[in-house]
C-alpha cells in the first residue's frame, strides 16, 4: 500500500477517490498489542469491533477510538474537527451545506496508538466502503515533541467529506473536474511555490496537500510550514504571489475557514457528544 505523508485517508466510496484514498491507510509495524482484537465493550456506529470510545461532532463527523487511545487525544480531536467546522467559535458551523454533505458520505475519523496494521485495515475496509474516512494516531495528536498532524488529517476529512461535494466546480481534486483549486495548485506548482515530492503522491493527493498548507499559510501555522513543500509562508505572501487561492478562501459564497487555526479548545461542548468505556460524558 502506498503510503502519503501527510494525506493518509482510509476510506471510499469506491466509486471516486478511489486512485488516492482507497489503499492509502496509515500503517505501524508495531500496532499495540490486542488493540485491534473484538472487543466486547465495542460502541455502536464503528466499523469492526475493535473501538471503544466514540465522539460525535454537530453529529455529522464520527470519531471512533480504539483503547489504547487516551481520552484526551479523543477530546482533543473532537474539538480540533469542532473548531474546522465552526471556526469563529459561535456556536453555528460556519458553512451549514457541509452538514448534509458529511452525513450522508459517513464522515469518519478513525484514531489508534500509533497507526493501523494491514491486518486492522482488512478487517475495516468491507464495513468503510459507503463512507469516507480519515486516520489519526494518538501519537501524532498534540505531541509533546514535534508537529500536531491532527489539524491536517481533520482538515483532509473535512474537504474530501464535505467541501469537494458542496462545491465540486470549487474545491473538487480531480483531474477531470478542472476545479478551481485544481487550478490554483497547478499555477502555485508550475510558478514555483509548491512542490510535493513524494511519487506515490499523485495530482489529486498533491492538490489536497497544497490547499491544506495554503490554509496553515493563510492562518498562521508556522509548524507545517518548515519544510519547502509549500514556499509561501503567510497570508500577504499569499496574497502577493497566489491570489487565487485567497480568493477562494474568503469568496463570499460559501463560509470557509479563516479565522483561527485549531488549537483543541472549543468552548460550545454541547455540539460534542462522547460515547464508550469510562462514562467519557462524565469525564468530559
Amino acid at each position: 500500500m502506498p503510503i502519503h505523508d501527510g494525506y493518509k485517508s482510509l476510506s471510499l466510496k469506491a466509486s471516486c477517490l478511489m486512485s488516492l484514498v482507497f489503499a492509502t491507510l496509515t500503517v505501524s509495524g508495531w500496532a499495540t498489542a490486542g488493540e485491534f482484537d473484538p472487543k466486547s465493550n465495542a460502541v455502536v456506529g464503528c466499523p469492526g469491533a475493535m473501538f471503544t470510545q466514540q465522539a460525535r461532532i454537530f453529529d455529522a463527523v464520527t470519531i471512533c477510538a480504539t483503547e489504547k487511545v487516551a481520552v484526551d487525544k479523543l477530546y482533543y480531536a473532537a474539538n480540533v474537527t469542532a473548531k474546522w467546522l465552526d471556526n469563529n467559535d459561535d456556536g453555528i458551523v460556519d458553512e451549514p451545506a457541509l452538514l448534509p454533505a458529511l452525513r450522508q458520505q459517513g464522515a469518519m475519523l478513525l484514531m489508534s496508538a500509533e497507526g493501523f496494521s494491514d491486518e486492522a485495515f482488512d478487517i475495516l475496509m468491507p464495513e468503510l466502503e459507503t463512507r469516507i474516512g480519515q486516520d489519526l494516531a494518538a501519537n501524532e495528536t498534540a505531541p509533546m515533541i514535534g508537529r500536531d498532524a491532527s489539524q491536517e488529517e481533520i482538515h483532509h476529512l473535512i474537504l474530501n467529506a464535505g467541501w469537494q461535494f458542496v462545491y465540486p466546480k470549487i474545491f473538487s481534486s480531480q483531474q477531470d473536474q478542472a476545479s478551481l483549486l485544481y487550478k490554483q495548485w497547478e499555477k502555485a506548482e508550475a510558478a514555483g511555490y509548491y512542490d510535493y515530492g513524494d511519487p506515490t503522491c499523485d495530482d489529486e493527493c498533491k492538490t489536497v496537500e497544497f490547499f491544506y498548507l495554503a490554509t496553515a499559510a493563510y492562518l498562521g501555522s508556522d509548524a507545517d510550514l518548515e519544510s519547502d513543500e509549500m514556499r509561501v509562508k503567510d497570508r500577504r505572501s499569499l496574497r502577493q504571489r497566489l491570489p487565487g487561492i485567497v480568493a477562494l478562501m474568503e469568496s463570499p459564497d460559501y463560509h470557509y475557514p479563516t479565522h483561527i487555526w485549531p488549537d483543541g479548545k472549543y468552548q460550545h461542548s454541547s455540539h460534542i457528544r462522547y460515547y464508550g468505556t469510562d462514562d467519557l460524558n462524565a469525564n468530559k
